[in-house]
Order: C-alpha cells, then sequence, then structure tokens
C-alpha cells in the first residue's frame, strides 16, 4: 500500500477530516500539500507531520477563487514535482430551511463545495493524469445521497459532487480513477457547531477509506460513490 514519492493534494487538510487525511496518507509515505484558508492551523499541521518524518507544504488558498485554485496547482508542481492525489475534502454547512437560508449563505456553501471541486479538479488533471496511481477523491456527504431537512443547500451541493465524479470518471476512464466518499455524521468541529451529541464516526475512519481508495492497489472501480459507516479507527 505504499505511496513513496507520491504528492497528495488536500483541500481543507488544516483540520478535521483533512488533517487525518494528511496523516493517514504520510504515514504510508506521501508527501503532503495541505491546502487550506488557516495559516496558523496549518502551520501546527504541518509542524506535526514533519515530527512524523513526512515531507509536507502548506498553500494558503481560497478554492472558491480560480487565480488561487491556478497558484496552487502550480506552487505544488515547482516544489514537488508531481501531483498523483487530489483529495478535495473543503467543505462548508448551514444548517437553515430554505425559505430562510439567505443568497450569501447560498453562495458560500455552493462555491466552497461544488466549485471548489469543479476548480481544484479541472486544473489538477493535467499533472495527475502523468501519474501511474492517478486518483481524485472528492470528500462528499450521506446528505449527498440522502436529502436532509434544513440542509438543502448542502444537500445540493454534496449531490452535484456525487454526480460530477461520476461524470468525471467516464470522462477519464483508463487515465485517473474517481471516487466520491460520503460520510455520515462525523465527530468534527464543523458537526460540533450545528449539533450537541458527539457521533461514533470519526474522521480517522473516513481517511482510512481514502487510504484504501488512495492505494495502488485499490480494485473500486472508478467512479463509485461510497457511504461510510463506523470502522475500527486504525492506529496511527
Amino acid at each position: 500500500m505504499s505511496l513513496a514519492g507520491q504528492t497528495a493534494l488536500v483541500t481543507g487538510g488544516n483540520k478535521g477530516i483533512g488533517r487525518a487525511i494528511c496523516f493517514t496518507l504520510a504515514k504510508e509515505g506521501a508527501n503532503i500539500v495541505i491546502a487550506a484558508r488557516n495559516e496558523s492551523e496549518t502551520r501546527e499541521t504541518l509542524d506535526k507531520l514533519k515530527s512524523m518524518g513526512a515531507k509536507a507544504i502548506g498553500v494558503q488558498v481560497d478554492v472558491r477563487k480560480e487565480e488561487d485554485v491556478r497558484r496552487l496547482i502550480s506552487t505544488v508542481i515547482d516544489k514537488c514535482g508531481n501531483l498523483d492525489i487530489l483529495v478535495n475534502n473543503a467543505g462548508v454547512a448551514c444548517k437553515r430551511r430554505i425559505e430562510d437560508t439567505t443568497l450569501e449563505e447560498y453562495d458560500i456553501i455552493m462555491d466552497t463545495n461544488l466549485k471548489g471541486v469543479f476548480l481544484c479538479t479541472k486544473y489538477a488533471i493535467p499533472y495527475i493524469k502523468r501519474s501511474k496511481n492517478g486518483k481524485i477523491i472528492n470528500v462528499s456527504s450521506a446528505g449527498g445521497v440522502h436529502g436532509l431537512p434544513e440542509f438543502s443547500v448542502y444537500c445540493s451541493s454534496k449531490f452535484a459532487v456525487n454526480g460530477m465524479t461520476e461524470a468525471i470518471a467516464s470522462e477519464l476512464e483508463g487515465q485517473i480513477k474517481v471516487y466520491s466518499i460520503c460520510p455520515g455524521a462525523v465527530d468534527t468541529d464543523m458537526y460540533r457547531s450545528i449539533y450537541a451529541d458527539r457521533p461514533d464516526l470519526k474522521p480517522e475512519h473516513i481517511a482510512q477509506k481514502v487510504l484504501e481508495l488512495a492505494s495502488p492497489d485499490s480494485k473500486v472501480p472508478s467512479g463509485k460513490i461510497i457511504e461510510v459507516s463506523a470502522l475500527p479507527i486504525p492506529q496511527l
């Protein structure tokens, strides 16, 4: 399952699910690129990655902005030389009835969760095509498979990500494998900002599924939409 010499770009990689993905892929030898907006959280995550002996860099980026994403991909190639795995993880949510949802909230959710995936995928594809293990892994949601009350815009963005995943997988057949992971409730800061409970599903569960799909040995057919339930947490 070794990812030695491969470069993995993880958007929203400085906290929550993204952070766990970075640690899990780094443990298997991948070079890590964290793409995120918060510099202090990125530095903290980078310090821990480097203490593990991983090669890692951070790039401050807003995935909603085309020029930011173009600069991100250019930096990855300049600093790392290759790009093998893209994990589109950056996302936001808002619990609100549709009649109470503002246009600004709609734009933030759709631009982050959907346009961000579009932009990062669009500009990463030419470089991932060069890899012998090219993978694009989109972190969607169970809300992209089942509509959830008071999350109409969030669900819309994640349903769209799953549709994009299937379409891109067909476009890139034989060149890059493309997947969508759809977690249920995960114990993250974002979840706890909305709900009071602590779900059983942890970021490490999602990271383990990403690792399975990122592995050169993976036999999962491209285009799969994969729902994730709780599993034993791997030791990192």
